[in-house]
């Protein structure tokens, strides 16, 4: 990072707190100079001194981002940045003052690069371009569209600093995954809309009885109103065919056992609910459920008792890669990256 720090006080830094901060310089700005427009814009939290320059990421941070953009095959240009301009400004004493100033220089840098892509890496960097803190389980890997003072808009996706990765090692998947799922499907357009057909039950004659007696495996999900077994309500339960061996989908049927739009009978209810127990007991079968245990508690108050080779995607993922996030959107995201549900 040149040293491109003002000489003299900057009228955009007026007010800002890091000003009565005892650190080394103050408002580094790093683009002015800097070769634009790029594909892709990494910014870090504050400005480092390695080997007597400033810089945004350390040498070893720069090659992680450079080798896992090397990995998608495709020729991007990309620069480095700041989102606070001051050096030795951490998520400790980030303060509402120095966010409010340094998005406008980070818009005035977002401007001059005018990037397809922003990946802000790390807490302070999401904090200062969003204006306030997110929770990064919400954030991380999701893009967002946002424009700037200067009417440059882009995209903009949270994932964590690459220190995280030289710190851990074990992080480097989902530095990977989210880098490369980015921009697969942001910048490359590669995402396709994921068609899931499906039949909604609404009599008994809907009811399919190939489930029943199936070798196909089939997965099967609910809905609730909540999460107390005891108190809360089964909305629906879906049920998906599928061929193990190929993974490819076959037939969908939902049941919409306490929807408050389906208003079924009790006799329709018991009838439904009779099919589920049917299909759960099937033993030349897989059923597949994430998070069974939750599923099944809910099933078991309904009447489902009997059930037999039950497959936990959340166990599964559990055991093949222990240190990732587990959900059922976390799973979605991990496999099948392309697709958007």
């Amino acid at each position: 990072m040149p040293q491109l720090s003002f000489q003299g006080d900057n009228p955009k830094c007026e007010g800002c707190p890091a000003l009565t901060m005892q650190i080394p310089r103050h408002t580094i700005l790093d683009y002015e100079y800097a070769d634009a427009p790029v594909d892709i814009l990494f910014i870090s939290d504050s400005a480092k001194i390695f080997e007597g320059q400033y810089e945004a990421f350390r040498p070893q941070e720069e090659d992680i981002i450079t080798r896992e953009l090397l990995r998608l095959e495709h020729d991007f240009s990309f620069a480095f940045t700041t989102a606070v301009k001051c050096p030795t400004i951490t998520s400790d004493n980030l303060s509402t003052g120095i966010k409010k100033t340094c998005k406008v220089h980070l818009h005035d840098t977002i401007d001059h690069f005018k990037p397809k892509m922003v990946f802000a890496c790390g807490k302070v960097a999401t904090t200062v371009l969003y204006g306030k803190a997110k929770d990064d389980s919400k954030v991380r890997g999701k893009c967002d569209t946002m424009v700037t003072e200067g009417d440059t808009e882009f995209k903009v996706v949270p994932i964590m600093h690459p220190f995280q990765v030289l710190a851990e090692p074990k992080n480097a998947y989902l530095f990977r995954t989210d880098l490369e799922n980015a921009v697969n499907n942001e910048l490359l357009g590669k995402a396709t809309e994921a068609l899931v057909p499906y039949t909604l039950a609404t009599t008994s004659e809907d009811l399919d009885q190939s489930f029943v007696d199936t070798e196909l495996d089939v997965a099967v999900d609910i809905e609730t109103t909540g999460l107390n077994f005891l108190q809360d309500t089964i909305h629906t339960v879906s049920m998906t065919l599928v061929d193990r061996d190929t993974g490819e989908l076959g037939k969908t049927l939902v049941l919409p056992i306490d929807h408050k739009d389906a208003k079924l009978s009790y006799r329709i209810k018991g009838q439904f609910m009779t099919f589920v127990c049917d299909v759960m007991r099937n033993r030349k079968n897989r059923k597949v459920l994430q998070n069974a245990g939750f599923d099944l508690k809910f099933l078991k108050r309904y009447g489902v008792v009997e059930v037999y080779n039950i497959f936990d995607t959340k166990l599964l993922q559990h055991l093949y890669k222990e240190d990732v996030p587990k959900s059922l959107a976390d799973l979605v995201y991990y496999y099948f990256p392309d697709e958007k549900f």
